[in-house]
């Protein structure tokens, strides 16, 4: 991959991976922080990388180590409403809320990253558990359970 390549992807990835942070950290600068440290990495890594298709979800898994590594530092915020007067990109907060929803729900990473997969890259399961390595039946369950989860979360009966 070249430099202009990855250069590419990353600005195509920065809102989402931003978003993603900022749901970790609760704080802008530290999710701006976090993201900023994940390009470096990635960048001084990418002869790591194997497979050029699964550069997303690798940029997004590093941003995820980053962010949680800030997060144990730092003091988060609490109000997403505060999150979204601070929130630097334009108009649409609806991934910053699922973000936030996701948060609340205390799901594990794994299953953190296959729902960012799905609703934020607009990836299908088969095409999550081929970009991650998770088995498909694993990805599945994990998809199908946190879909659970989340709608009694959502509507308390």
């Amino acid at each position: 991959m070249t430099r202009d390549d990855f250069s590419a992807r990353v600005k195509e990835n920065e809102k989402k991976l931003y978003l993603y942070a900022l749901s970790v950290v609760r704080n802008t600068e530290d999710a701006k922080d976090a993201v900023a440290e994940a390009v470096a990495y990635a960048w001084e890594k990418l002869s790591s990388l194997k497979n050029e298709d699964s550069f997303d979800v690798w940029l997004l898994k590093i941003t995820q180590r980053e962010a949680v590594e800030l997060k144990k530092k730092r003091r988060a915020y609490v109000d997403v409403d505060e999150l979204s007067d601070a929130f630097s990109y334009e108009t649409d907060t609806s991934d910053l809320e699922f973000l936030d929803i996701l948060c609340r729900a205390g799901l594990d990473k794994k299953t953190n990253v296959i729902l960012t997969m799905r609703f934020m890259y607009g990836h299908t399961l088969e095409e999550t558990a081929d970009k991650t390595g998770i088995p498909l039946s694993t990805v599945k369950t994990k998809y199908y359970r946190a879909l659970d989860k989340l709608s009694k979360i959502l509507k308390p009966d």
